[in-house]
């Protein structure tokens, strides 16, 4: 079953049964209002008998009802049905010629207590007041007030009609309604399944939905799934750049090492040139091995990639300048490092991401340029700043540099070995144990790359 119709199903479930609850409160009031009406009137008309003969201190008699005729023919006139009763249950007095039938007298007519009854003559119902005459206390006689419910049934009859018919009215309608509004609500929902659909048979993930106007839930599916869309678009974009990039970097080491193994073919190459060519071909090997190394660690998951235990910040920021300063003796080398601070990470990763920014500093500061490590603590953040004053960086390159195989025109010039990948690892690296890195740059002045790092207590 569709899921608009479920949901107008739903909606027309809920709404009959609050039609039915609110039409059967509304009709029991009504009903009990319109029969305290009919008793109300019936207790009127009572005391109007009852006042014709005050005071009355002797039990009603024949010569009562004679001296008060005219006072209760007066009452007869206004539409009041009644008869009097004597303390022995006979009839003293009866207005009601008009109706067929007898009434029986009360159970016990010595009682001086209201009682109201309804019953039946012929096909009527009639609503009956047994009043005792009662001045003291002592019951004197009675009075018998009838009125017909045939006019309280009507009205009731009336009201249960309007209810039935007009909530089925409102149902039939409330359900086209309901239905074209859930259809009309859930129209997004289609949308987005019929995209996903289309976009797995054609696998083109550059087609979004339109947002629509205003707010609500519909509004925040239909852009978590664009963003879901764009970024899986991206990450599919990134990979294949990720390819051809990686493509066309290991190019160049394997057309070298083909090229060596055709030269090393020659039976009469000198012995100098083949020593050379080996020599070469060692060095593309080891480079390509480095390059496969690096794309292995981007291409890996995090939890995959990164292992988690304390690891000692400060020496590991000494040994890196140690291992980097005594390799290079052309630039001037300073260290600033705090002492006793420890995160939570891999010690091998984080000996790479200073090692990447160490190297990165040097191959890109011309001899005799400075190149400083710094490592701070500054509110559960282990701050470590690379600074050089190499070649710089322009604001062209800036936002670019921790792309994966970014290079731009000066740093290609300046070192044409590199791949880089190096500050892409750095980047990977840091995020992955929850820091962050940013780099601070101006042309021709030098560069600070900056790593932060959650500390441990």
């Amino acid at each position: 079953m569709p899921l608009g119709l479920r949901l107008a199903l739903l909606y027309l479930m809920l709404l009959t049964v609050g039609l039915a609850a609110f039409s059967t409160v509304v009709y029991v009031i009504a009903s009990n209002r319109i029969y305290d009406g009919v008793d109300n009137t019936l207790v009127a008309w009572a005391d109007a008998v009852v006042a014709t003969f005050e005071p009355l201190e002797t039990p009603l008699a024949e010569q009562d009802i004679a001296d008060k005729r005219p006072q209760l023919d007066d009452l007869t006139s206004t539409g009041a049905i009644f008869q009097i009763r004597d303390t022995d249950g006979r009839v003293l007095y009866a207005s009601f010629g008009q109706f067929t039938g007898t009434l029986a007298p009360p159970a016990d007519t010595g009682v001086a207590k209201e009682t109201f009854v309804t019953t039946e003559i012929g096909e009527q119902r009639l609503r009956v007041l047994y009043d005792p005459v009662a001045p003291h206390g002592e019951a004197l006689g009675s009075v018998e007030v009838i009125e017909s419910l045939k006019g309280a049934d009507e009205s009731l009859d009336q009201i249960r009609t309007v209810f039935i018919f007009g909530g089925m009215a409102v149902l039939a309608l409330t359900s086209v309604l309901a239905y074209g509004l859930a259809t009309r609500a859930l129209h997004p929902v289609r949308e987005v399944s019929r995209l996903a659909r289309d976009i797995q048979r054609t696998v083109d993930f550059s087609r979004r939905l339109p947002t629509p106007r205003g707010g609500g839930e519909m509004k925040e599916l239909i852009s978590t799934f664009n963003a879901m869309i764009e970024r899986v678009e991206r990450t599919l974009l990134s990979q294949r750049a990720f390819l051809a990039d990686s493509s066309h970097e290991l190019r160049r080491p394997l057309a070298v090492l083909r090229t060596n193994i055709d030269v090393l073919n020659d039976p009469r190459l000198p012995a100098e040139e083949r020593a050379a060519c080996l020599r070469e071909m060692r060095a593309e090997a080891e480079t390509m091995g480095r390059l496969l190394s690096d794309l292995l660690l981007l291409s890996r998951d995090e939890a995959q990639a990164i292992e988690r235990a304390p690891v000692d910040y400060s020496a590991l920021c000494k040994d890196a300048f140690a291992r980097r300063s005594a390799q290079d003796r052309r630039h001037a080398f300073t260290a600033e490092v705090a002492e006793n601070v420890h995160v939570l990470g891999d010690k091998e990763r984080l000996t790479q991401m200073l090692s990447n920014l160490l190297d990165n500093a040097s191959h890109y500061t011309p001899e005799g340029g400075q190149v400083g490590l710094r490592l701070r603590r500054l509110d559960g953040i282990a701050r470590v700043e690379i600074e050089d004053t190499g070649i710089g960086i322009s604001a062209e390159d800036l936002p670019h540099v921790f792309e994966r195989f970014y290079r731009g025109e000066q740093a290609r010039v300046t070192h044409t070995d590199g791949a880089g990948l190096g500050l892409a690892i750095v980047k990977y690296i840091a995020e992955a144990h929850g820091g962050v890195v940013t780099v601070r740059s101006e042309l021709g002045r030098g560069s600070t790359f900056s790593v932060d790092l959650p500390t441990l207590p």
